[in-house]
């Protein structure tokens, strides 16, 4: 069975689809646990940002930019991000340590937009529920079936997304910009990014029935539940930014 995705932490499933499992079925994966797990992880996350956006903000409101909890708590995150990606069995311990970093990280960007449009993450935050949970109930009757163009479509997205941000990076170190901050056009790519980021959950979901069905070992609860959590603070983060273009 061939597993695809645009998470590149799912698509490692395809590489161990045939292995056997010796503990039978009740030590596989399955997707009540998977999704128990997934709960964990973004309450965790949650709460972890909850209390990072408050400190944060409390700290700007006093001319203190905690600069070194939201830039170390991100790079320690693509770290462990990468540990779980290319080490599945680590998932059980990594995976909700990414979501400790992930929520301290988030936090504290969203600190920075609350403080400027004050309850624009209470909005993204709901934004975000109601997009995952459409995504979930489209995939599960079926109104958006994932075929292989489907998924070829996506990948293409997120890979093009992925060069136009790594080119925006690279030219605001010089102090410009190559994607547009403001303006109709601006507004526009944002609602694209949304839209491919909240496409890549169908393939998500897909993927992870999928595995479920290969038979892959328990530990890919956690891997799958990990998987979501990065595609979940993908769109997060896209629809807050989205919703700040709107005020301005």
């Amino acid at each position: 069975m061939q597993l695809q995705s645009s998470n590149p932490a799912i698509a490692v499933a395809r590489n161990q689809a045939g292995t056997f499992n010796f503990g039978g079925e009740a030590l596989g994966a399955t997707i009540q646990g998977t999704t128990t797990k997934a709960i964990v992880l973004v309450a965790l996350t949650l709460v972890v940002g909850l209390f990072a956006m408050n400190y944060n903000m409390n700290s700007l409101m006093y001319g203190v930019m905690p600069t070194f909890l939201m830039y170390g708590s991100l790079i320690a995150g693509v770290v462990v991000a990468f540990i779980t990606i290319f080490k599945p069995t680590t998932a059980p311990i990594t995976a909700p340590i990414y979501a400790v970093l992930e929520g301290a990280a988030l936090g504290s960007l969203s600190a920075i937009f609350e403080l400027k449009y004050p309850g624009i993450v209470t909005t993204a935050v709901l934004s975000t529920f109601v997009v995952v949970m459409s995504m979930l109930a489209l995939w599960k009757f079926k109104v958006i079936v994932p075929t292989q163009k489907f998924k070829a479509v996506i990948t293409g997205a997120i890979t093009g997304i992925f060069v136009l941000y790594m080119i925006n990076l690279v030219v605001s170190l010089f102090g410009g910009s190559f994607l547009p901050q403001t303006g109709p056009l601006s507004i526009l790519i944002s609602l694209i990014v949304c839209t491919v980021a909240a496409l890549s959950l169908i393939l998500d979901f897909d993927n992870i029935q999928q595995a479920v069905d290969a038979g892959l070992p328990k530990y890919f609860e956690y891997f799958n539940a990990f998987s979501l959590l990065v595609t979940i603070c993908w769109l997060y983060v896209e629809i807050l930014k989205l919703l700040a273009k709107r005020e301005d």
